[in-house]
Parts: C-alpha cells; sequence; structure tokens
C-alpha cells in the first residue's frame, strides 16, 4: 500500500511601514541689508517600507516510488483422483435345490420358512418387480400355475384391469413351459404397464416353477424375463 503524503501551505504577511518627516527653519533681520540667508532645504528622508515578505510555501512531499507489486501465481488446483465404483458382486441363488443369477445390484427377499421343496422370493431391479415361487409338482400343472398367478396379480389389483396379449412355449435348459404376457389398463383406459409370467417343471426334483415380471416399460419387463430364464437352472449345485 501507498501511503498519500498531505500537503499544507502556510502564508505569513509582513508588512513594516516606517514614515520619518524632519524639517528645520529660523533666521532674523539685520541692520545691514544681508541677502537673505538661504532657506534651509528640508530633508526629506526617505521613507524606508520594508520589503512584502514572500508566503513560504511548504515544500510538497515527492511521493516514493510506487512499489511493484509481483503478481501472485495462481495455483493449479490438483485434480481429485475419481475413485472407482466398487463392482456390485452378482447375485447368485442357489440353497433351495435350483440356481439362478440375477443381475448385479439386485437384492432378493426370501419368503419366511422357504424350503426346497415350496417357497417364494421377491426382488425389484431397474423397474421391474419379479416373483419366483416354487410348490411340488403333486399335479400342478404350468398352465395352472400361470392362470393361478394371473388371476392372484387381478386380485390384488382391483383399481386395474389385466388383459391378457400373448402366449406361448417357454424353454427352461431342458425343461418346457409356457409363458403369458398380458397388460395392465386403469380406469381410464390407459395403459400403463403390463407384464410376463411363464412357468415349468423340474422333474428331476418334482417341483413346479413359477415366475412373473411386471413393470412400466413392456421392453424391460422383456429383457429381465429372458435374462432370469436364461440364468435358471434346475440344478442347485
Amino acid at each position: 500500500m501507498l501511503n498519500t503524503g498531505l500537503r499544507r501551505a502556510f502564508a505569513a504577511l509582513v508588512a513594516i511601514g516606517a514614515f520619518a518627516l524632519v524639517a528645520c527653519g529660523g533666521g532674523g533681520a539685520l541692520a545691514t541689508a544681508v541677502p537673505p540667508a538661504p532657506a534651509s532645504s528640508p530633508v526629506a528622508a526617505a521613507a524606508t517600507e520594508a520589503p512584502e515578505a514572500t508566503a513560504i510555501q511548504e515544500p510538497t512531499a515527492t511521493p516514493g516510488p510506487t512499489a511493484t507489486v509481483e503478481p501472485t501465481a495462481t495455483p493449479i488446483p490438483t485434480p481429485t483422483p475419481t475413485p472407482e465404483p466398487t463392482p456390485t458382486p452378482e447375485t447368485r441363488i442357489d440353497e433351495f435345490g435350483f440356481t439362478l443369477g440375477l443381475d448385479r445390484g439386485a437384492y432378493p427377499q426370501t419368503l419366511r420358512g422357504s424350503t426346497s421343496s415350496q417357497g417364494m422370493i421377491q426382488w425389484e431391479y431397474g423397474g421391474v418387480n419379479v416373483i419366483l415361487s416354487w410348490v411340488p409338482v403333486n399335479g400342478v400343472t404350468p398352465q395352472g400355475l400361470v392362470s393361478g398367478t394371473f388371476e392372484l396379480l387381478q386380485q390384488n389389483q382391483p383399481d386395474l384391469t389385466l388383459e391378457t396379449v400373448s402366449e406361448g412355449d417357454l424353454k427352461i435348459g431342458l425343461e418346457e413351459g409356457i409363458v403369458l404376457g398380458f397388460r395392465t389398463v386403469d380406469s381410464g383406459g390407459e395403459v400403463i404397464g403390463g407384464g410376463l409370467i411363464g412357468a415349468w417343471q423340474c422333474l428331476d426334483t418334482a417341483t413346479s416353477f413359477s415366475m412373473s415380471t411386471t413393470g412400466e416399460d413392456a421392453a424391460v419387463v422383456q429383457l429381465r424375463f429372458d435374462r432370469l430364464a436364461d440364468t435358471f437352472s434346475c440344478d442347485g449345485g
């Protein structure tokens, strides 16, 4: 920072006046006529006037040299390394006599009391809800499982209507089954989603399976269903 010099001015005026007046005079008459004495010449004292004092101006402070401010170097920010995302391990279900691989990030919830004979697992992933259930064969057919699952979904959504849109064969490994496609319609007649229901049997373990996938996007629902069907195996080893 530079300090600014303050200027101050002072004026002094001194006037000295001196006036001197000197006068002389005198003389008398003589018997003899004498030429008159010369009159006294007045001596005029020159009035001495002191010169007017010149105002003394205080010298102006000369500012010192301006300090040159060196530019501050802007530090280059050190880039913060982006942490690598921790890969989520693929979930594998194999504790109930069958094997099913799930997409990374899916967290299944198993119904309490589930065994290798019967049970249920549910999870949600990427906007798709999945329910996998199994029961002993004992006269249960894939057609009966699909029909029963469809009716159960309809009962649990009384404000919506489930409409069948497709039905076909399903291949799970060496096992065969069926799959049904449906759409979900609200009270205003607008389609708000849909799903797929598949059913098959694992004859080696005498177990019947049904799997339903539901969601708003039909393409995503189909993708998830196909992925699960491809990773399912009746062999739990």
